[in-house]
């Protein structure tokens, strides 16, 4: 089911809008002639009869047409339908001076049309029970009523259509008051069916089967006016307040004071719609599109050239037991807060509707995009899971917070949204092929992010996963996709068309890829990931093919990332390089020990291929190594003891690092002591002087025993060797490394027989050193 009204110029202002009570012109004698008269068939096939207080109508063709001079039921009469079932439909046309007052009965099985241009009233007390029922003070032909075409045209001035009393329609049926100014101050019920209250000049309607399928504006009229000020309920169906007029400066009103409620059943959401065309939509009441008995919530809609929104107005579109629906805020230029927008609502009213529903501001689909602006300039805060949708061709401007922790915000535009004020937010989508989009506020709060669009640039202070929010999933742009954030996780992928540097990730704490290889595209460009901690990033497949850049802020406004050509890593930490002696070492004072391939072992604290081969570093032994070691002792003789061994490294180094070393200790032995010799054993004296024993052969006193030579030895010779950057030390005097073509200078040989737990790691170049050949 529709209902729209027809398009007009820009508008530039707003007509007074004059209401003449139709009560007023009861004043006259003749409304004293309230029943029915003058009734006559010209088209179909019926009888009209009257018996007491009761006029009937029995209808027997499927579309009857009576012209009465007068027609109308004072408080005890009735007038009652007999018709051949739910389709049949009967119009009734007033030909007299008199305006149709009703306040007694009217029923019917079928449809019942009144058309009386000098007005219509269900006066206070009235009640309806039909099928389906318009009142009209507009025309329609008996041509076009009985060939299915419900077009109703002005003819003069028009009165109005007011309801004071009770109208109800059958399951699924309709009623529908239309002329220049149609009024509901009673109730309308139609469970299922259709909901209208139109004002025009020309408004065309769609009937099929026994049920409203749409109706349209067409075309407007001065000081047009569609008011509810009481209830209307149409749970499951359509309820309709729709005004239209001449043009901007004859604009018409649509205004609900009162309640209009549009459930939604099981099968079918319940839609509200306040539709004012070149007029102003005045909000206020209540207006429930919710699902309380199950199912989702329906739509609410509210549009004009203006649209006010009460402060106190109440909207619902929450389904407890499915999902909610969405109020719609259409206009060109939408305020949220200062009142100086053609759409105006004030943040707090937002902020409440956001507990109940989803809130559309400039139009509920990015795709059908409206010229127009619309600003924040009222904080927004809600604690629910609903959306905030901002679509304005012209550009969106955030200037007060717009909070909620467990909500999504979608952006949309061709042109550009910019913030001055933090957003916080589950979910931001931005969605919009040609906009930029620039949410640079460094006090964002926001967790996954989602775009369509033309430029990104978003800086998060909290985690930043790259998701699906709604209907938008990954991020897809035709110029830069900047994303600045304590860690950043890729699920969907990030894909840019731009030339150039085409995607710039700045992970603080880390970088997450969840996707594999083809995580970033950038076909036309290059992209680079800033990272300060690679050991808590997971690369996932993600390879750039090139040398990692070590050592590099983002902040620091450093032109290597710049000057280096194609996907890069950017580290903010330094490269370390881990030279190792094994197994130890032992030299003789005063002889030289070069060290060769199978003596030392080079390896880097991060490599390419340690991190799923993201990068290509990786290191390469070089020899020759020359060892040397110097003590505190003064020459071969040393005495036996401890000595420092002093590990110094030379300045012939790259640009911008330094060597960082760690000494060790030399333990010299000295020479063993003699045995002393064994005191000779006395003799023994004779056992009897006749057979004296020899004397005893004397033990002979063993030379001493010498240790051998001193030997000088380096248990753990070299165990690390670590680069960070800063400053260049002098080198004089000392011994250099072999290095590679290309560097300036000779490096100092580094020497050390001990790591040491506490050194701050090192770095080398990624680029430094051509072919990753490290020569020492």
């Amino acid at each position: 089911m529709t209902g729209t009204v027809a398009a007009c110029r820009e508008p530039r202002g707003i007509g007074r809008v004059r209401l003449a009570l139709i009560t007023a012109l009861c004043a006259s004698s003749t409304c004293a002639i309230a029943a029915p008269g003058g009734g006559q068939v010209v088209a179909g096939s019926g009888s009209i009869s009257a018996s007491g207080s009761n006029t009937a109508v029995q209808q027997n063709s499927s579309r009857l047409v009576i012209d009465w001079n007068s027609f109308g039921t004072r408080p005890n009469e009735s007038i009652t339908f007999s018709q051949p079932g739910a389709q049949a439909i009967a119009l009734n046309r007033v030909v007299g001076q008199n305006p149709s007052v009703l306040l007694g009965r009217l029923d019917a099985n079928g449809q019942v049309f009144i058309v009386n241009p000098r007005g219509v009233l269900f006066g206070a007390g009235s009640t309806v029970n039909v099928g389906g029922l318009i009142a009209s003070t507009l025309q329609i032909s008996n041509r076009d009523f009985l060939h299915g075409r419900y077009a109703f045209h002005k003819d003069g001035d028009g009165g109005a259509v007011v309801n004071q009393g009770s109208i109800a329609a059958a399951q699924g049926g309709y009623v529908a008051l239309i002329g220049r100014r149609a009024v509901n101050d009673g109730s309308i019920k139609t469970p299922g069916g259709y909901a209208a209250i139109a004002a025009g000049s020309r408004v065309t309607v769609t009937l099929g089967d026994h049920q409203m399928v749409g109706l349209v504006v067409e075309q407007g009229v001065l000081d047009a006016l569609a008011s509810n000020r009481g209830l209307i309920e149409s749970d499951g169906g359509q309820a309709l307040l729709a005004a239209s007029g001449r043009d901007a400066v004859l604009a018409g009103v649509v205004n609900n004071s009162g309640v209009i409620v549009a459930h939604s059943a099981v099968s079918q959401n319940g839609v509200i719609r306040l539709v004012a065309d070149c007029g102003t939509a005045l909000v206020g009441g209540v207006l429930d599109a919710s699902a309380p008995n199950g199912g989702d919530g329906g739509i609410i809609e509210t549009s004009g050239s203006r649209v006010k929104i009460a402060p106190d107005a109440v909207l619902s579109t929450a389904a407890p037991q499915g999902t909610t629906g969405v109020w719609l805020i259409a206009a060109r230029d939408v305020n949220v807060g200062n009142g100086q927008g053609r759409a105006d609502v004030t943040g707090a009213a937002l902020s409440r509707a956001l507990g109940t529903t989803n809130v559309a501001i400039g139009s509920a689909d990015p795709s059908a995009m409206n010229p127009g602006t619309i600003a924040i300039n009222d904080a927004v805060t809600w604690n629910t899971s609903n959306a905030l949708v901002l679509v304005a061709g012209d550009g969106i401007r955030v200037n007060a917070p717009v909070s909620a922790p467990g909500g999504v915000v979608l952006f949309g535009t061709s042109a550009t949204v910019t913030q001055t004020a933090p957003i916080t937010a589950a979910g931001v989508a931005l969605d919009g092929s040609r906009g930029q989009y620039r949410l640079d506020n460094a006090s964002n709060r926001i967790g996954i992010v989602a775009a369509n669009a033309g430029s990104v640039t978003l800086v998060d202070s909290v985690p930043l996963t790259v998701g699906a929010v709604g209907t938008v999933s990954g991020i897809t742009a035709s110029g830069p996709v900047t994303l600045h954030a304590p860690t950043i996780t890729l699920d969907p992928p990030i894909v840019s068309t731009a030339t150039g540097t085409a995607v710039t990730l700045v992970a603080d704490a880390g970088f997450v890829n969840l996707i594999g290889p083809n995580a970033i595209s950038t076909p036309n460009g290059r992209w680079l990931v800033f990272s300060s901690n690679p050991d808590a990033d997971t690369f996932g497949g993600l390879q750039s093919g090139n040398l990692a850049l070590w050592g590099v802020a983002p902040s620091s406004g450093s032109a290597v990332p710049a000057a280096a050509s194609g996907n890069r890593f950017v580290f903010a930490v330094q490269q370390q390089a881990e030279l190792t002696v094994s197994p130890d070492i032992a030299k003789t004072v005063g002889m030289t020990r070069v060290l060769g391939p199978q003596d030392v072992s080079l390896s880097l604290r991060y490599t390419g291929a340690s991190y799923g081969n993201a990068f290509t570093d990786s290191p390469t032994t070089h020899e020759p190594f020359t060892f040397t070691v110097s003590s505190a002792g003064t020459g071969p003789d040393a005495a036996p003891g401890i000595y420092t061994i002093t590990v110094t490294p030379g300045s012939a180094l790259p640009a911008g690092y330094r060597v960082v070393t760690s000494g060790g200790t030399l333990r010299v032995a000295g020479t063993a002591q003699p045995v002393p010799p064994v005191p000779p054993v006395p003799p023994v004296p004779p056992i009897s002087p006749e057979a004296p024993e020899a004397p005893a052969t004397p033990i002979a006193t063993e030379p001493p025993v010498l240790s051998a030579p001193p030997v000088l030895t380096a248990p753990a010779v070299i165990n690390a060797v670590q680069t960070v950057a800063a400053e260049t030390a002098d080198d004089s005097g000392r011994t250099a490394l072999a290095l590679p073509t290309g560097l300036a200078r000779p490096v100092t040989p580094v020497v050390q027989t001990t790591s040491d737990p506490a050194s701050d790691g090192s770095r080398l170049p990624d680029d430094a050193w051509p072919g990753n050949v490290c020569r020492m």
